[in-house]
C-alpha cells in the first residue's frame, strides 16, 4: 500500500515510519550503506530500554536510506541529544566480544557508526 503525503498526518507518520522500521528491521533488510544495527539502552526505563537504529558511516549518508532509515537514525539523534541536555551521561562502546570487558568512554554527539549506546540514570543524594 503507497500512501501520499497528503493522506499521512504528522503523527500518524511517524507512527508509519516506526512501524516499517521495526519490520526492517525484523526482516533485516537493509539499505546498502547501513553497517548493521546500533542499539541505545536507556538506563532507569522499565529496566534499559533498547531502541535501535542503522549504523551508517557519518550523518553525510542519512539521505542514501530509506524514509523509515532515516526516522531511526534522527530518533536515536533525539535520544543522545535529549539526554545531554538533562546532563545525563552517555556513553558509547561496542559489543563485547567474548571474554573481553567493554570499554565505554564518554560521549555529547551522536555518532551513527557505534554500536551501543547507553544513556545512564542521574544519581543524585548519597
Amino acid at each position: 500500500m503507497t500512501t501520499t503525503s497528503e493522506n499521512v498526518t504528522p503523527s500518524n507518520n511517524e507512527e508509519t515510519l516506526a512501524q516499517r522500521w521495526k519490520e526492517r528491521c525484523a526482516s533485516g533488510d537493509f539499505s546498502q550503506v547501513v553497517l548493521g544495527l546500533g542499539t541505545i539502552r536507556i538506563m532507569g526505563k522499565a529496566g534499559d530500554a533498547p531502541v535501535q537504529f542503522p549504523r551508517i558511516t557519518s550523518l553525510d549518508a542519512l539521505d542514501m536510506l530509506e524514509p523509515d532509515e532515516q526516522w531511526a537514525v534522527k530518533a536515536a539523534q533525539a535520544i543522545v541529544t535529549q539526554a545531554c541536555n538533562q546532563r545525563r551521561p552517555v556513553l558509547a562502546t561496542s559489543i563485547p566480544q567474548s571474554g573481553l570487558t567493554p570499554n565505554p568512554t564518554p560521549v555529547t554527539i551522536f555518532d551513527p557508526k557505534v554500536e551501543l549506546l547507553l544513556v545512564t540514570s542521574l544519581i543524585r543524594g548519597g
